[in-house]
Parts: structure tokens; C-alpha cells; sequence
């Protein structure tokens, strides 16, 4: 038995109302470590419970559970079809007489790593897969920042007509624009796109260099997981003029790209 965990005492209200809302949910090996039991207790009682069969046992989950995880919302199938023509790793199990779609956790962790731009690990617990990578802290964090900053909605009405008077007053560049409205600058352009809208933000000068911090602080963004919009918080630096540079350091070979999927810097 291991160690700290209790022989066979009963079971209270609170840890069955856990066990119940998270079996399947989370990887065995967090269950074990919160209710403090072994195992094969656990697997018993999920048993007696009549909460059915338990795939994932800390080494694998089942597709729908991990975009559980991820907050993920909507359409499993539209998800599973878009993940898997990113490279992941899905495989079937079969339990009884049914077939699971699961993906072993280190292979996820793995394919996340060099796809972290696929992904938003804001709405994700810690911990809900078990024992996390060292990288995933920061991303999580730069992922949190981008959904604090900026709204992910569908534009309004209301944003619509401020996003043309501004545009028409011609006082704004794509950065002001960002701020105010706090859309990333790539959905501001998408959308004026969509509404056909002729005027143009102001254009920041194309004629100052980037200085070595600049480029260092750079470096360290993209290796923390943040993406341009984000990066601009910290480089006095349009996003667009910061793609830009990314993408030149990435032909360049002194930066490398995270993923070969990858929709954005």
C-alpha cells in the first residue's frame, strides 16, 4: 500500500461526491493524490458506484475527457477531425464490446509541446492530467494573458461602428486599435476585410532597427509560449511588425518554429 494512504476506513459524503464528478474526468493518479486512497480502493468503489469502466488509469484518456480538460466546448468530432490533421496522436481501445477513441498522455504532452499555438491551456486546472511538463506553466500563463486581453466573441454590432469611426478618424495605428477595441490586431484586419471597409489604421515607421534586447526579450517571449499579440505588451512593437520579425528569424534558422501546423507565430 502506499504510503500516507489509508487502510479501509468508510467512505464520507465528500469523497464520493469528488470520486462521482471526476471519475473519467481526471487521471487516476490526481484521484489518488486528493482523496488520499490506493487505487485499486478507488477503482472498487467507482464499481459499487455503477460509474463504468475506468479507461485512462493515469497512462491514457479518452479523447472526449481531454477536450474536457482543455475547456473545451462545441463539436468533439469537428475538434477530433481538426487535431488529428495537426499530427495527433489518437489511437482506438477497446473495452467489452466498445471501441474508445484515447491518447496516451506523454505522447499528448509531447505533441503539445511543438503545437502549443493549437492550443489554450488558460481554462485548463493544473494538475487535471496528472504530472505536468516544466514548459506548460508558462504557456498556461501567456495563454491566460491572451484571454484576459483580448476578447474571443464574435464581434457585436456596437464594436463594428467604433471600429469604423476610429478607422475614419485616422488617429489610430493597428496597436491603438488593438487596445481600444481589445481584438488582436489580425482579427481587426479579418474584420475590416469582412465589412469591406476601405480606410486604414496610420502605419507605424518600417525604419527603426531592432536593438539586441529587443530581440533577446523576443526570444524569451516565444520560448515562454506567447504569441505576437502578447509579446506587444512587452516589446514597443506592433504584433504585425513582431510576426514580421519572427517569421525573418525563423528563415534566418536562429529561431525555430514551434510546430509545422502552426497558424500564427
Amino acid at each position: 500500500m502506499c504510503k500516507g494512504m489509508r487502510s479501509k476506513p468508510n467512505w464520507t459524503a465528500e469523497e464520493i461526491d469528488y470520486l462521482s464528478n471526476n471519475w473519467g474526468q481526471i487521471s487516476l493518479d490526481t484521484i489518488t493524490k486528493r482523496i488520499k486512497r490506493n487505487k485499486g480502493s478507488i477503482i472498487q468503489k467507482a464499481s459499487r458506484l455503477g460509474l463504468g469502466p475506468y479507461l485512462e488509469a493515469g497512462e491514457y484518456i479518452t479523447l472526449n475527457n481531454l477536450f474536457k480538460a482543455l475547456g473545451k466546448g462545441g463539436s468533439y468530432t469537428y475538434m477530433m477531425q481538426h487535431y488529428m490533421k495537426k499530427g495527433l496522436p489518437i489511437k482506438q481501445k477497446k473495452v467489452k464490446d466498445c471501441y474508445f477513441r484515447i491518447i496516451y498522455i506523454d505522447e499528448f504532452w509531447d505533441w503539445a509541446e511543438v503545437n502549443r499555438t493549437l492550443i489554450d491551456f488558460s481554462n485548463m486546472e493544473p494538475m487535471t492530467l496528472g504530472e505536468e511538463p516544466n514548459w506548460l506553466k508558462e504557456q498556461r500563463k501567456a495563454d491566460y494573458e491572451k484571454r484576459q486581453q483580448y476578447k474571443q466573441s464574435p464581434w457585436t454590432q456596437k464594436e463594428d461602428i467604433m471600429l469604423k469611426q476610429l478607422l475614419d478618424s485616422y488617429k489610430y495605428t493597428y496597436r491603438e486599435l488593438s487596445l481600444r477595441l481589445q481584438r488582436t490586431e489580425g482579427a481587426i484586419k479579418r474584420r475590416m476585410c469582412d465589412l469591406k471597409i476601405k480606410a486604414r489604421p496610420l502605419k507605424m515607421s518600417n525604419h527603426n532597427p531592432w536593438t539586441a534586447p529587443e530581440v533577446d526579450k523576443l526570444r524569451e517571449l516565444y520560448h515562454q509560449g506567447h504569441r505576437p499579440g502578447t509579446m506587444a505588451n512587452y516589446i514597443c512593437r506592433s504584433s504585425q511588425a513582431i510576426s514580421g520579425k519572427i517569421e525573418r528569424m525563423i528563415k534566418e534558422g536562429s529561431l525555430f518554429p514551434r510546430s509545422e501546423f502552426r497558424v500564427s507565430c
